[in-house]
This record gives C-alpha cells, sequence and structure tokens, in this order.
C-alpha cells in the first residue's frame, strides 16, 4: 500500500478483480448497513446518511488497499511530497473551481439550469444528518474513496501504461458518476475530473489528488 507503484506490475486482471472485491464488499457492508437501521427501527427507506453507513463504506475500501498490497497493487508512495508538489495541485484545483464558478454562473443566468441533480439529491440525503457527520463524509471519506476508485484503480493501474487515455477515461467516468441530466451540469463535473487527473498525470502522486480534492469538497462544503 505505501510503496511506489512504478516497481509493481500487477495483472491488468488482478487489478480487476481486487476492484470487483471493493465492489461486493461494498455491496456486502450496504446490505449490513441497513439491516443495523432494521433492528434499530429507523425508516432505511428514506435517504439517509449515518455514522455506521458512512464507516462501512470506508471499511469497505480499507480492506480493499490491504487485499491490493498482498497483490502487489501499490497507489502511494514512501517519498516525501515537496511543497511544490502540494502548491501545484492547490492552485489547479482553485482554477479549476474558478471555472466551474463562471460556468455555474452563466447556467444559472442564461439557461434553465438552476442546480445539478446530484447536489439537489445529496441535500436529500445529508438533510438529518449532523454537521460533523457531513463533514466527514463529503470533505472527507468521499475525496479519499473518489480519488482511489477513479485516479487510483482507473487510471494510475488499469491505464499505467497509457496515462493520457486514462486521463480521458477517468475524467468521463468520474463526470458521468455524478449523474449530469444538462451540458452546465456536465461541465460542472468534468472540469474538476479533469482537473484531477492532470494532477496525477504531472505528478504521478495519488495522494496529492485527494488533497486536491479535498480542497474542492471543502470549499463546496463552507460554500454551501
Amino acid at each position: 500500500m505505501d510503496q511506489p507503484y512504478e516497481q509493481s506490475q500487477p495483472r491488468i486482471w488482478t487489478v480487476i478483480w481486487v476492484f470487483g472485491v471493493y465492489l461486493l464488499l461494498s455491496l456486502i457492508l450496504q446490505i449490513a448497513s441497513i439491516v443495523w437501521d432494521v433492528f434499530a427501527g429507523n425508516d432505511f427507506l428514506n435517504m439517509a446518511v449515518t455514522w455506521h453507513s458512512e464507516l462501512l463504506g470506508l471499511a469497505a475500501m480499507l480492506i480493499t488497499l490491504w487485499i491490493a498490497k498482498y497483490q502487489r497493487i501499490y497507489f502511494f508512495k514512501r517519498a516525501r511530497i515537496s511543497w511544490k508538489g502540494f502548491l501545484f495541485a492547490f492552485i489547479v484545483m482553485i482554477v479549476a473551481i474558478g471555472i466551474s464558478s463562471v460556468i455555474d454562473f452563466l447556467g444559472q443566468n442564461f439557461s434553465s439550469y438552476t442546480n445539478t441533480q446530484n447536489e439537489i439529491l445529496l441535500e436529500d440525503v445529508y438533510l438529518h444528518a449532523s454537521w460533523l457527520l457531513s463533514f466527514v463524509s463529503i470533505v472527507l471519506v468521499a475525496p479519499f474513496v473518489e480519488e482511489i476508485i477513479f485516479r487510483g484503480f482507473l487510471m494510475q493501474q488499469l491505464f499505467r501504461n497509457r496515462l493520457w487515455l486514462g486521463w480521458i477515461v477517468s475524467s468521463l467516468l468520474f463526470c458521468a458518476a455524478h449523474v449530469p441530466t444538462d451540458w452546465v451540469s456536465f461541465l460542472l463535473y468534468l472540469i474538476p475530473g479533469i482537473a484531477l487527473g492532470g494532477i496525477l498525470y504531472k505528478t504521478k502522486r495519488l495522494e496529492l489528488t485527494i488533497f486536491a480534492h479535498f480542497i474542492n469538497n471543502f470549499i463546496a462544503f463552507i460554500w454551501t
């Protein structure tokens, strides 16, 4: 888990089945979370985020990383990241946020767009969640898990020999995962996907994409 991924060349099928394990674990633990709610007398049919659902979701990824380590799939490096690396990631993300803000402004003033469906869904999901739980879920857990999926498994591992292609594919899939319903929301999710992929393409450090994703979500969290 903490070795340079350049030293490891796991088979593509190994990467795929390990990711499959993550999907299976996520499903099993999600079912466990629903069962938890049933026995606790909670309305599990009502969209809501809870501490146990978040922790079980995070556990699925941590277990997957442990399995990946023993399959010689490494996402992180031991080498220290320079302050220039963090500065580069920060600037790229701030520029992306700035561009997205302009697009959001234009969309709200010159089209029928008001908000993305993903944002509307999140408002419903976190309606009854505490501030702390919302912060942990949106600002800490989401960037960690999403970056390992899109920039880690997909771009860094599956497309390790064609990183530029992985950059394109991961950006498009990242956008699609947030379910854009119009051209405004499509660009609003494509732009940060491109920015995050660009950070990994330039620095080869997944840690910096997680950091940049944290910055993006933190600003969105305090802004709303």
